[in-house]
């Protein structure tokens, strides 16, 4: 819900009024403490679900997702991926669980004090920004579920973007997440969507050829991945 304020004499709320947004230092918080609070499928789904919807909630993102990355996996030259604002860790170990390599980052210490407790062998874990991970290696695949469009500061948003892009390697796939919409929309204090159009202005400038949206086809959920591929 938007957040405003009604005038004193009982007119409606002023329709330019800006809502009332999470700074970065308090989103951060909320996220940690809600990673604390929450269940492992409510704290990283849909809090107005119940633990049964989140289940195919993620097992129906998680099958999008391995359509996009293909069934290459191969334990002998497993390859190396990015799982960026990772939560508790479900995309990060399933995909371990499959063969490949993969980081997984999260501002939530306590998310990834999680992660490392339930660790499967070939996923590790950081705390760490989206707009911050500098690891001496580059991924084959940088995947980004439901977490860019909780960042609402603007600057930081585009760092996030630009950061994660920065870490693919030549041939390899960057897929994020987002609504599938033509422009901008704030839906509460901790969730703006950007318009796809921003984003392959942004990622098609940084050497990306784009391939297609995948949406996840999850009942109403108007979300899925932006696909790209580095081809400079």
């Amino acid at each position: 819900m938007l957040l405003g304020s009604r005038a004193m004499d009982g007119s409606a709320t002023a329709k330019n009024a800006e809502p009332e947004v999470l700074g970065v230092d308090d989103a951060v918080a909320y996220w940690n403490e809600r990673h604390r609070k929450e269940g492992a499928l409510a704290s990283g789904g849909d809090i107005s679900n119940d633990d049964a919807s989140n289940e195919l909630f993620y097992t129906v993102r998680l099958g999008r997702l391995l359509d996009i990355v293909g069934d290459g996996a191969d334990t002998r030259a497993p390859r190396r991926m990015l799982d960026a604002g990772c939560g508790k860790g479900f995309f990060t170990r399933s995909m371990a669980t499959v063969g490949h390599r993969v980081d997984g980052i999260d501002s939530s210490e306590h998310a990834i004090e999680v992660c490392r407790s339930l660790a499967v062998e070939r996923d590790r874990y950081e705390v760490s920004g989206l707009n911050t991970w500098q690891p001496l290696y580059l991924y084959d695949v940088v995947f980004s579920v439901d977490v860019l469009f909780h960042i609402m500061d603007e600057d930081l948003w585009e760092d996030a973007v630009r950061n994660l892009a920065s870490l693919v390697r030549w041939q390899g796939l960057l897929v994020l997440a987002d609504h599938d919409r033509a422009v901008d929309r704030v839906w509460g204090n901790y969730q703006k969507t950007r318009a796809v159009g921003r984003y392959d202005e942004l990622i098609t400038g940084l050497g990306f050829r784009k391939e297609s949206l995948v949406p996840y086809r999850f009942r109403h959920t108007p979300v899925g991945f932006n696909v790209y591929t580095r081809v400079a």
